[in-house]
């Protein structure tokens, strides 16, 4: 074998999805498949046995998933390139793919061309994501962090803000919950404290501006 090919291993469960890969990837000179499955836990078998320098999995693979496979490799410590297809690239996905480090992240509407193009430049050290994946991760990271920035309320607490942004006086608060009107400000004095806010009309506008009254 040339020291400028890469070893390959692919998992796809679907057939004709996975003979077109095949085929696209052996007419490549720089490339050497050394396996292919279609089942998760043969994949992740052979894996460890073959050893390849670069393995790309389906995400949907039965029995043991493509992010499972992925997650398994970088807890083993393999030297491994990994790259995920995936047919639908769902936020969360893609966030966990990017954060055990996956190497290549493509959707199944990419040409086999592509993919195989992809394959070369992984194999040279680079990272590939697809221009709709990226869209996906940024818009989950954003969510994360969106949610990250919400202050965590006690459903008491929450109830109180809602209150105090319809206008409630604290005593108006307390008869309505029917608790005394010390617990009340108790509970007014955490959610400014959470909201870093020093009075009720900032409480309100720093809620609306982290979505906390959506």
């Amino acid at each position: 074998m040339s020291d400028t090919r890469t070893t390959v291993y692919l998992a796809e469960d679907h057939p004709l999805y996975l003979e077109s890969l095949l085929r696209i990837l052996g007419s490549r000179e720089e490339v050497e498949l050394v396996g292919w499955t279609s089942d998760g836990i043969r994949a992740w078998q052979q894996i460890q046995e073959l050893r390849p320098q670069l393995v790309v999995l389906d995400i949907q693979l039965p029995r043991m998933t493509g992010l499972e496979i992925l997650k398994a490799i970088r807890h083993d410590g393999l030297d491994c390139k990994v790259m995920i297809l995936s047919g639908d690239a769902a936020g969360d996905q893609v966030f966990d793919a990017v954060r055990l480090g996956v190497n290549g992240y493509l959707s199944k509407d990419a040409t086999r061309d592509e993919i195989a193009d992809a394959v070369s430049e992984i194999a040279r050290g680079g990272t590939v994501l697809a221009s709709l994946v990226q869209q996906v991760l940024a818009n989950e990271v954003r969510d994360r962090v969106a949610v990250e920035a919400r202050p965590s309320l006690s459903p008491r607490e929450h109830q109180i803000l809602r209150l105090i942004a319809d206008g409630k006086s604290g005593p108006a608060i307390a008869r309505e919950l029917q608790i005394g009107a010390a617990t009340v400000k108790t509970h007014t004095q955490n959610v400014y404290a959470k909201l870093g806010v020093p009075e009720r009309a900032a409480a309100v506008a720093e809620a609306m501006r982290r979505g906390l009254l959506d």
